[in-house]
C-alpha cells in the first residue's frame, strides 16, 4: 500500500497526582523506520514521522547531492506497510558518498555532502523588519496541529513576502527541513530570497542544508551552535533567534534587518 499513515496515535496511560491514580488517553506522535532504496541499492534507514514521505526522500536525496532537480528522479514507489521507499534516479550512485546505514530521527553526521568551502556566500539584497520576523515566527509556532497535541515533533517552514508558503513537521528536525526542500523541489518553488524557519537547534549541518538552497535568512526559536554561527557568517546567511515578547537576537549579517 502507498497511503501514508496517521502522524499520531491515542494510547492508554496512567497518571498520578494529588488526586491519586487516573486512567486516561494521551495523543502520542508516531515514529517509523523508513528504508530508502536507490537504484536497487539500500542506502539508509531514516527514523521519521509517517507523513510527507515523498518530500522527505526527495529533500534528503537533494541534500546529499544525489539529485539536482526533479527530472533526475525517474521513479519513486512508497510502501508504508513495508516501511520502504524505492527510488530510481538517473546515472549511478557509484563514486558518490553513500549514506550511513542509519540516520537517526535527530539527523546524522552526513546531513550534507557539501563542504563549506564549496559553497559560495549568499549575497542577495533581501531585507526584513524585526516586526515581520516576529510575526512570521508567531504564525509558525501556531501552525503545527501535531505539536499542539503531542509536543513531540519539530517543524520547518519556508516564508516569502512575509507569509509561510511551505510548512512541514517530523520527529526529526533534519527530516522536517528536508521535507520543506523536497516539497519545493516537487512544486518548482525556489527557496532563494525566502526565509527558513525551524523549531530546533541550528547546528552546522542544518546551516549547510539551508546554504545549499541559497536561502539568505534562517530563523529559530531555539539556539544555534558556535559552528552554526561561524558558518552562517562565512556563507552570508542572516541567523536569527526569536525570543519572547517579540524580541530577536541576530547573530550574523545584521544588515538584512531593516529598522
Amino acid at each position: 500500500m502507498t497511503h501514508e499513515q496517521s502522524k499520531t496515535v491515542e494510547l492508554e496511560v496512567a497518571s498520578f497526582g494529588e488526586g491519586g491514580r487516573r486512567q486516561g488517553k494521551e495523543t502520542i506522535c508516531r515514529e517509523m523506520p523508513l528504508k530508502i532504496v536507490v537504484n536497487s541499492t539500500e542506502m539508509a534507514t531514516v527514523l521519521c514521522s509517517p507523513a510527507d514521505l515523498k518530500h522527505l526522500v526527495l529533500g534528503l536525496l537533494y541534500s546529499e547531492s544525489l539529485i539536482q532537480n526533479l527530472s533526475d528522479v525517474t521513479g519513486i514507489e512508497i510502501n508504508t506497510d513495508a516501511e520502504e521507499v524505492c527510488v530510481n534516479i538517473k546515472g549511478t550512485t557509484d563514486g558518490r558518498r553513500a549514506f550511513q546505514p542509519l540516520i537517526a530521527s535527530g539527523g546524522g553526521k552526513n546531513a550534507s555532502s557539501a563542504l563549506p568551502d564549496t559553497i559560495k556566500p549568499i549575497s542577495t539584497s533581501l531585507k526584513v523588519s524585526p516586526d515581520a520576523v516576529a510575526a512570521i515566527m508567531e504564525d509558525f509556532l501556531n501552525s503545527s496541529e501535531v505539536y499542539s497535541s503531542t509536543r513531540g515533533v519539530h517543524s520547518a517552514a519556508l516564508a516569502k513576502n512575509g507569509k509561510i508558503i511551505v510548512f512541514k513537521d517530523d520527529i526529526g528536525r533534519h527530516n522536517a527541513l528536508d521535507k520543506v526542500f523536497g516539497h519545493c523541489l516537487e512544486s518548482s518553488i525556489s527557496p532563494e530570497d525566502g526565509m527558513i524557519i525551524i523549531s530546533g537547534r541550528i547546528s552546522s549541518e542544518m546551516l549547510l542544508k539551508v546554504a545549499l538552497r541559497r536561502v539568505p535568512v534562517l530563523m529559530t526559536k531555539a539556539v544555534p551552535t558556535d559552528m552554526g554561527i561561524k558558518m552562517a557568517g562565512e556563507l552570508g546567511i542572516t541567523l536569527i533567534r526569536c525570543l519572547k515578547n517579540r524580541r530577536i537576537t541576530v547573530y550574523t549579517h545584521e544588515w538584512r534587518i531593516n529598522q
